[in-house]
């Protein structure tokens, strides 16, 4: 807390017009959290103690009682309100200043100004550890809190730098103080690095491993620069020996993580807004802060804004040892510790703001207009110059309208590197889309396979549309995968009525049944004569759908690439249609796997809502009769004349059963495990799987079973949470 070289300061302070000395008896207020801060102090003699609210509860964060301890610096240079309550312990001495005064003075000494950076930076950092185990941990007692902050041992992690990696010894826990993390472990085969989440402010790290005493379970690398504070294993054995409940609280937050083999942790809360679109930047930002508004606190911060806050011209673009950066630095730290949302613009000048800014963002939203000029992409490229490479992007097209269907939008994806392309109007309800995409709150539907019962999923979607619930991200398998895929392109209901119609009653093209009972040719000409060549980057909405890779046994997510190729590979029934090739492997059905892949869609929107429909039947064929255990196509041909139903059971129902019976199981673990916030199971009787003769009639049917399912729950507490 005190460097003995700040007394220094102290003569300098003393000839100051500014200056003031002044004395306070114990039990009297210095500063009160929430005041506003218009000086600083340096404590001549004496002692003070420094305490912060944290759930309604005064804890002591800190005893400052050695002469030259500065206090009330930060929040002065930086603005804004005090943080924290400073009382007296005893009788003391002080001297007082302004911040201009002060700012002036450490101009002069840049040795002591370095000296104070240090010292500031790290009171803020104990602060926020105190915060941390306060409101994520519940530990208020102010002996705790002081001896772990005097335990821990501080570690800044660049982007791209590992804290931890996956078998090493677990010899030290870690809570995150700032910034953001990435955990990965390597697959069975140990070829490659899995995703299984992300780690963000009051985060606990290597719990797992320290209190198991197993090696590390994961690696951690740093999405962007991050602040932790680390605990050997002696010093969190002693803190969880004085506080059991952080050791609870540790517990369930590893036992958590342990039932769940893909979380995701730490949602996006700082955008980065890099706008080379025409229109206003003004009206564009405040479209993104009203939706998210709805989610939580919402600050903007852009060098205009900074520059007024702090009454200075130009004080955003300051470089980084400079005094007036640490102005700037507290206006940032504050606005992300106040806000559930930050966005960042970048503005057109790259500079120190811009760095600032990119190295602070969870996600960078690229936003050009798409038939974007040579010019305007070099413009961007100076902007996005330091961008860490770790930093997700995600490329933000406008359009004027949406007469024109979008193409060409995978290569500027690949150009900027961006992991996924969203296509926007100016429209205030495509704004919305794009603000809760960004941070994950995209809402999803997710359709599964079912064969000819899935045009229900069209009615859903009538319904959905007619009770005003916007759907961000769409996906599914086998005819959920097709349908979703005209969702996707801004099909309306009806349109999608007459697509149907129009394309899947004769869409079961027989041949000679040597690859498969079909040809597959009739699907995949709707599929182009739909499509054309566009890929799925250019459909207006988020989409994937399912397929199976028949050569690995894994799923395969079509979440880029051709329409076409998604819409065929998704419904290839094995043994009704050919498999789809791609590369040296064979695509079938997704229903394989995962006919309702709602794990998907969490990944594609981890805190938005999930309404899932099913319409694969209840029950498969069952027997009708005992016909012994061999029978020939010509005695079941002779059964169907006359009257009675036939024992035998139909081939194509034999199929499709088998073929989702697999992913029956895993469909009843997704629900179960809670991914759907709406779980609609329509029974669609009298449709057979491969009945595409009706899209109009199983639409309305859809329609009628979902409609008061989907209104009561979008009037229950779970649609509006």
């Amino acid at each position: 807390m005190t460097t003995p070289e700040l007394s220094a300061l102290s003569g300098a302070w003393s000839d100051l017009d500014a200056s003031e000395q002044i004395h306070i008896e114990p039990g009297q207020v210095l500063i009160a959290e929430g005041a506003k801060a218009d000086s600083v102090y340096m404590l001549l003699a004496g002692s003070l103690e420094v305490s912060r609210s944290i759930d309604g509860t005064p804890t002591l964060l800190a005893i400052v009682d050695k002469p030259g301890s500065l206090v009330g610096e930060m929040v002065t240079l930086g603005g804004g309100t005090r943080t924290a309550t400073v009382t007296a312990t005893a009788p003391s001495d002080l001297i007082s200043t302004t911040p201009a005064a002060f700012e002036t003075l450490l101009r002069a000494q840049p040795d002591l100004a370095e000296q104070f950076v240090a010292i500031a930076v790290r009171r803020a950092e104990e602060a926020e550890l105190a915060d941390i185990l306060g409101e994520h941990f519940g530990i208020v007692d102010e002996n705790i809190l002081v001896s772990t902050c005097g335990a821990v041992e501080w570690l800044r992690i660049a982007q791209g730098e590992i804290l931890i990696s996956e078998g090493d010894l677990s010899d030290a826990m870690y809570f995150v103080i700032r910034g953001r993390l990435l955990a990965t472990r390597f697959a069975e085969d140990r070829q490659e690095q899995v995703e299984i989440g992300e780690l963000g402010r009051g985060d606990a790290v290597g719990e797992i491993g320290l209190m198991s005493r197993t090696p590390r379970s994961a690696t951690v690398t740093a999405l962007r620069d991050t602040v932790v504070a680390g605990l050997s294993e002696h010093a969190f054995l002693a803190l969880v020996d004085r506080q059991p409940r952080l050791g609870i609280q540790i517990g369930l937050q590893a036992v958590a993580r342990a039932e769940n083999t893909k979380w995701h942790g730490a949602p996006t809360s700082v955008l980065a807004i890099a706008n080379l679109a025409s229109g206003s930047d003004e009206n564009f930002v405040l479209g993104l802060s009203r939706e998210l508004e709805r989610h939580g606190k919402v600050r903007r911060l852009s060098p205009s804004i900074v520059d007024a806050a702090l009454g200075e011209a130009g004080v955003s673009n300051s470089d980084r040892g400079d005094i007036s950066e640490i102005r700037v630095s507290r206006m940032i730290h504050e606005a992300e510790l106040e806000a559930d949302y930050l966005l960042v613009e970048l503005g057109r000048n790259p500079g120190p703001w811009t760095r600032r800014a990119l190295g602070l963002a969870d996600r960078v939203l690229i936003v050009v207009p798409h038939d974007l000029s040579l010019a305007q992409e070099s413009e961007m490229d100076q902007m996005l110059g330091s961008c860490p490479t770790g930093v997700k992007r995600t490329l933000v097209l406008t359009h004027t309208s949406q007469e024109i269907q979008p193409s060409g939008s995978a290569p500027k994806k690949a150009r900027f590197a961006a992991e996924n392309v969203i296509h926007i109007t100016s429209a205030a309800h495509d704004i919305y889309r794009l603000a809760r995409v960004a941070v994950g709150r995209g809402n999803s539907l997710v359709l599964g396979g079912g064969g000819g019962r899935g045009f229900a999923h069209i009615g859903v979607y009538r319904a959905l549309t007619e009770l005003g619930f916007p759907i961000d991200v769409v996906g599914g398998t086998s005819i959920g995968g097709v349908v979703a895929a005209v969702i996707a392109d801004a099909m309306t209901a009806d349109d999608m009525v007459y697509w149907a119609g129009r394309h899947f009653p004769n869409v079961i093209d027989y041949t000679l049944p040597i690859v498969s009972l079909t040809s597959g040719r009739r699907i995949a000409r709707a599929a182009h004569d739909t499509f054309g060549t566009r890929e799925i980057e250019d459909l207006w909405r988020t989409y994937f759908s399912m397929s199976t890779d028949l050569t690995t046994s894994h799923m395969h997510i079509h979440d880029s690439g051709p329409v076409a190729l998604a819409i065929r590979a998704t419904s290839a029934i094995p043994g009704v249609m050919p498999p789809v090739p791609l590369g040296d492997a064979l695509l079938i059905d997704g229903g394989i796997l995962n006919n309702l892949p709602l794990d998907v869609a969490r990944l594609k929107a981890p805190e938005g809502k999930v309404i899932a429909v099913d319409v694969a039947p209840p029950r498969g064929p069952g027997a009708h009769g005992d016909y012994g255990l061999s029978v020939t196509g010509w005695q079941a041909l002779r059964s169907t004349i006359g009257s009675g139903r036939s024992p035998y059971p139909k081939i194509s129902a034999v199929l499709m059963r088998s073929m989702i019976t697999a992913s029956m199981r895993e469909r009843d673990r997704q629900v179960r495990g809670g991914l759907a916030d709406c779980y609609l199971d329509l029974d669609i009787r009298g449709v057979s799987m491969l009945d595409f003769d009706d899209p109009a009639g199983v639409a309305d049917r859809g329609y009628e079973a979902a409609m008061p399912a989907l209104a009561a729950w979008l009037e229950s507490p779970t649609a509006s949470s």
